[in-house]
């Protein structure tokens, strides 16, 4: 059997959301569409909220954390996990662009997921994902595998099994910037497709799982885990640069480009 046939064996889509139930059927799952729904999980806080998702949302699976911020939802999905190829998307993606501008349709976007674990199992690395930002000018055609880049959140999967099992936070928020340093520690690489971006409102949507927690908490997490990655990545991995935006302090953080 090829790659692709075992990954389609053994694949699920989870959805992490929080209070809503309504950008979720108008955004993610609405350019999940062309994707079998029975794939897919869509993964809530507590009994009240499956409530809620349910009155709205039909035909797909719901599961119930009983968590709230982000990473310890992640946690519970790497944990929960029966799969050996799971991928994490957010609620509130509005498109997927390629690096020509085109929106990639619910069919595409499953290839790109099959080629991420294919790309994946060539390179001996257990994580992939697309670009955090939807700007073409930005996007270029190429992926990398043997560099430290930012998986962002809102779209990345991974390979857990025997030789890869999963790695959790120990971070409520910030997790991708954890998973994404710690993966590349462990495997030597990530996957990262540079031409292929999400569309999304970072922290502006009302609601979600970014109501659960202030600036300033975010900012201390931020700090705590750029601490242990200075430690754990090797001399000159990692330039960090503070700067002002409003009354808030931004961490600007780089990854060097290779080992």
């Amino acid at each position: 059997m090829s790659d692709s046939g075992k990954i389609e064996q053994n694949l699920r889509i989870f959805i992490p959301s929080l209070n809503r139930p309504q950008a979720l059927l108008k955004k993610t799952l609405k350019l999940l569409e062309g994707i079998d729904k029975s794939l897919i999980t869509i993964v809530v806080s507590n009994q009240e909220q499956l409530e809620l998702y349910d009155k709205m949302i039909k035909g797909y699976t719901f599961a119930i954390s009983n968590t709230s911020s982000i990473g310890e939802k992640r946690n519970y999905i790497k944990h929960r996990a029966e799969e050996e190829y799971i991928v994490m998307i957010d609620d509130d993606i509005t498109r997927i662009l390629d690096c020509d501008g085109i929106s990639l349709s619910g069919e595409r976007i499953y290839q790109v997921i099959l080629k991420g674990f294919e790309k994946c199992i060539d390179t001996k690395t257990s994580m992939f994902g697309i670009c955090g930002y939807a700007n073409p000018f930005y996007l270029r055609d190429h992926y990398t595998s043997d560099e430290l880049k930012f998986i962002c959140g809102n779209f990345m999967g991974f390979i857990q099994n025997e030789k890869y099992p999963p790695i959790y936070s120990p971070y409520s928020l910030l997790e991708d910037y954890y998973f994404s340093c710690k993966h590349f520690l462990r495997d030597g690489g990530l996957v990262k497709f540079q031409g292929l971006g999400c569309e999304t409102r970072f922290a502006k949507n009302n609601g979600g799982i970014q109501s659960t927690f202030s600036q300033d908490e975010r900012l201390a997490q931020e700090y705590k885990i750029i601490d242990q990655m200075l430690c754990e990545l090797p001399d000159g991995m990692i330039r960090i640069y503070e700067k002002a935006r409003g009354k808030n302090i931004q961490l600007n953080r780089f990854f060097k480009v290779s080992h």
